[in-house]
């Protein structure tokens, strides 16, 4: 049977197979190969058929398409980078690195304004515009829900997990996701509650843990990642030409410039500064580009 790893705690993995969540363990040869489960993992797992509680075993990973270490997930097809303009203020740096990491990643990156009910619509789109050429980007207002039916729309069928800085409303717009969706959430928590229940009588654990990541079914397909504290991507150690193909908005331009191996900075008839200079590249983008640039020369002196 194959299924995919919803929970995990203290060595105990939760499977749904797309009807029903089973608890599990690890065979010995992953335990001995020191394989890690992660959450989002497609597994193959047999039913113990000698334990009463119809527990399972996992005894393979199936290849990931990519994985996280922080948090530790994988197979995510989209990555929701969620920011607000007030309360807090944006941070256009920080965003600019999330989106970034995505691309290291082989994810997708979604991009959504929150809490638009505290700017101007002329501000919102504005924010919106910096990004909607190269990504797909709603804005969602958290009070009243609009903007989730677009939101939902676009993450359909997939694997999504949000993230963005503290305090940016990731939790209300995970509330408004899961809005219709009672049944299967009723379900699952009876699942897993019950599970972790299973847990804490064999382990003494499990209880009174700190919230872990947990993926939620919907009922449209998508698979929804509840990752607590995601405000950001580990960035590899690389070249500072690398950064350069980490903006697709540079990439057209790119190819007018006098130079094939044009940094954008400091170079002589280059496309991209002209871009932005006719306001086609956003500055804010432009700035995190320099500043990721500066940061990755640092990491190799």
């Amino acid at each position: 049977m194959t299924g995919t790893v919803v929970k995990g705690i203290g060595g105990f993995y939760f499977v749904y197979d797309g009807n029903e969540v089973v608890m599990g363990k690890a065979r010995g040869n992953l335990k001995r190969n020191k394989e890690l489960i992660y959450v989002g993992d497609v597994v193959d797992f047999d039913i113990d058929e000698n334990d009463k509680d119809g527990e399972c075993v996992i005894h393979r990973v199936i290849e990931r398409k990519n994985h996280l270490t922080r948090p530790p997930v994988s197979n995510l097809d989209i990555l929701v980078v969620v920011f607000s303009l007030v309360s807090p203020d944006v941070n256009y740096p920080v965003i600019d690195k999330l989106i970034a990491g995505c691309e290291l990643a082989s994810i997708s990156p979604v991009i959504c304004i929150s809490k638009t009910d505290l700017v101007t619509e002329e501000a919102a789109n504005e924010a919106l515009a910096i990004y909607s050429a190269s990504y797909p980007a709603v804005k969602v207002n958290g009070v009243t829900g609009d903007g989730s039916d677009d939101l939902r729309r676009i993450i359909k069928g997939r694997n999504v997990a949000l993230a963005g800085p503290s305090g940016v409303g990731k939790s209300t717009i995970t509330n408004l996701l899961h809005a219709g969706e009672t049944d299967i959430e009723e379900a699952e928590e009876k699942l897993l509650k019950a599970a972790t229940g299973r847990v804490s009588s064999k382990t003494g654990r499990g209880r009174h843990t700190t919230r872990h990541v947990e993926i939620f079914p919907l009922s449209d397909g998508t698979m929804l990642y509840d990752t607590p504290g995601f405000t950001s991507l580990d960035m590899p150690v690389m070249e500072p030409v690398a950064v350069r193909e980490l903006f697709p908005e540079f990439r057209e331009p790119a190819k007018e410039c006098r130079y094939s191996d044009c940094m954008h900075i400091n170079e002589p008839d280059c496309a991209v500064k002209e871009a932005l200079q006719l306001g086609q590249i956003s500055r804010s983008r432009y700035d995190s580009y320099l500043t990721m640039t500066e940061e990755v020369k640092k990491w190799q002196r």
